[in-house]
């Protein structure tokens, strides 16, 4: 990375440990999942516990005298999978090691995500399958803008396979044209995933008025990744000439406003990324020690294979709720929480394709201990699978 973050990894490591698995033998994913650990570490526990059921699955001798792939077959061997996924136990040494992994890949990600995208994804393979694209992209759920894209991109062009080069062209080409439609603030604020992982980690003191930072040195790398020399220099410049070792994002966007136009404009020349990338709206930054509410708004319509629909035609999560349903659903599911009834919803309504819902409702469902074949569990689902498709029935194969 050009910079060595060991103290900052560390002290994430050491946060994540005690929330969970602590001094114990094991833990399930389960319980990894019901934790408060970080959303982005949570996904990556997830993903790897799915390949190693995948990996056993493609091991096993199956008879073609059994109709394996019939409708009610395969939803009951989905419903068996859910299950074994969040009871796997992850042994303490396995549970480190896997920590590990996911602690220093988050970390790159948020800190240079181009870098991490091209070398996680593709690696040194001059082609990989569309099929493990996907698998790998499910880790990212910070800057959803590139893992949408790719998958649009690939559905739009019909493709199987997608070479080093182009994946490499394709990533470099959306994250230009993010930079291009965001203001110096708004830039500014994009790096606030980050700052949260390096907060939630207690990794880096806040400042006098109790904001969180960012070590300036992450910053940089940050900008290093999408190329905006004259952001890095000037960030180096900060470091070395007057000591500012940390930042606040405030700060952060007052530097950034000195060497930048209002817009800067892409850099980077084809292939043709979606159109929708403009449908990201801009972030403001947080200001008297006030984290902003962050919302986002995905891209437009990749079509129903894809799960996908246009941020700007799904229907309200919260207008899906009858005051009946609100108080009905808060009891069953939220314990009564209706505050946390409210913020799942205002989460839900952040994400614009199923696959990346259906996630999240699964996790929800861990965290409140509640059954996720319950009647109540599948009408909540069946209620927000409407939101994305509605016009069909989720129990219809």
């Amino acid at each position: 990375m050009g910079y060595i973050f060991e103290q900052e990894i560390e002290q994430i490591l050491n946060t994540v440990r005690a929330k969970t698995i602590g001094e114990g033998e094991n833990i399930t994913l389960r319980d990894i999942l019901g934790s408060s650990t970080h959303p982005g570490l949570k996904a990556y526990f997830r993903a790897e516990v799915e390949k190693f059921l995948e990996d056993e699955r493609s091991r096993e001798i199956r008879s073609k005298r059994f109709p394996y792939t019939h409708p009610e077959a395969s939803s009951l061997q989905r419903q068996i999978d859910l299950v074994l996924v969040q009871q796997y136990q992850f042994p303490q040494e396995e549970f480190v090691r896997v920590l590990d992994e996911a602690v220093h890949f988050q970390f790159n990600y948020l800190c240079r995500p181009q870098w991490t995208l091209l070398n996680y994804i593709v690696g040194e393979r001059r082609r990989i399958p569309v099929s493990e694209i996907e698998r790998k992209l499910s880790r990212c759920i910070d800057y959803q803008y590139f893992p949408e894209l790719i998958r649009r991109y690939c559905i739009d062009k019909g493709l199987a396979e997608v070479t080093y080069e182009e994946f490499k062209t394709l990533v470099e080409r959306i994250d230009a044209e993010i930079v291009a439609r965001h203001t110096p603030a708004e830039l500014a604020a994009m790096t606030r995933s980050l700052l949260q992982f390096v907060d939630f980690g207690k990794a880096s003191p806040h400042d006098a008025n109790n904001q969180p930072t960012l070590p300036t040195n992450a910053v940089i790398v940050f900008f290093e990744d999408k190329r905006i020399d004259t952001v890095t220099r000037r960030l180096e410049f900060e470091r070395d000439q007057k000591n500012r070792m940390m930042l606040t994002l405030p700060e952060l966007a007052s530097v950034l406003g000195e060497v930048l136009t209002d817009k800067l404009a892409p850099v980077v020349e084809a292939p043709e990324v979606p159109e929708p990338v403009e449908s990201i709206p801009p972030q403001p930054v947080p200001g008297n020690g006030q984290m902003a509410d962050q919302k986002k708004e995905g891209p437009a319509d990749q079509g129903e294979s894809a799960g996908q629909t246009n941020a700007n035609f799904l229907p309200g999560v919260v207008d899906m709720f009858t005051p009946a349903d609100v108080k009905r659903f808060t009891k069953s599911i939220f314990r009564k929480d209706s505050m946390a009834f409210r913020r799942a919803l205002e989460q839900i309504e952040l994400l614009t394709a199923w696959d990346a819902t259906s996630h999240f409702l699964d996790d929800l469902f861990v965290a409140q201990s509640v059954d996720p074949f319950s009647r109540e569990a599948v009408e909540f689902t069946d209620r927000i699978y409407a939101r994305f498709f509605p016009s069909r029935d989720r129990t219809t194969p």
